[in-house]
């Protein structure tokens, strides 16, 4: 069998291609108590609402331009989190806290451009009393964003699906498989 051979079809496409695939993430550390949180509660840095913000992830490849994110993968360096279900709420602009960590969602957060949520049960266990787990949004298989004006930023803020009896001071680390315009 043989097969014919010329010059290669050169590429006219007037359109460049975009977009790439990446990981993107944030971290939180919760306060240092051990008070437990009841389903509907915000896992925030602090008590205290003016020390509260949304955790910030640079999702987009430049300023101002849009993308997709896909999956939300979190862990915690705290086994009581084992089995737990969590909210993973992402945010355009950096809501505003009416209350800090151990408030109810639903009334301690402005709307500030909601995009959408990701639910995570961590129901993958790890040496070093690491849980982990990883989840698909809410509503549909993905969320389109467009970020923060002026930078790469959305904004997430935790809520738990499960009553929890934390550890002290313990960190929660988001990370987004984002695909880039």
């Amino acid at each position: 069998m043989s097969f014919a051979t010329g010059t290669p079809i050169a590429d006219n496409n007037p359109l460049p291609i975009t977009g790439n695939s990446a990981v993107v993430s944030g971290s939180l550390q919760r306060p240092a108590d051990t008070l437990a949180y009841a389903v509907g509660d915000i896992v925030a840095q602090s008590a205290t609402a003016s020390s509260c913000s949304g955790v910030p992830v640079a999702a987009s490849r430049d300023n101002d331009t849009t993308g997709v994110l896909r999956r939300c993968r979190v862990k915690v360096n705290d086994l009581a989190w084992f089995n737990a279900n969590l909210y993973v709420h992402v945010f355009k602009d950096a809501p505003t806290f009416a209350s800090g960590d151990h408030a109810a969602f639903a009334a301690a957060l402005s709307e500030s451009n909601y995009l959408g949520a990701f639910n995570i049960t961590l129901d993958q266990k790890f040496s070093g009393s690491t849980v982990k787990g990883i989840g698909a949004p809410l509503a549909g298989s993905e969320i389109i964003f467009d970020p923060s004006a002026g930078t790469k930023n959305v904004f997430f803020v935790l809520e738990t699906r499960t009553a929890v009896t934390p550890g002290s001071a313990k960190t929660f680390t988001a990370a987004f498989e984002v695909f880039r315009d």
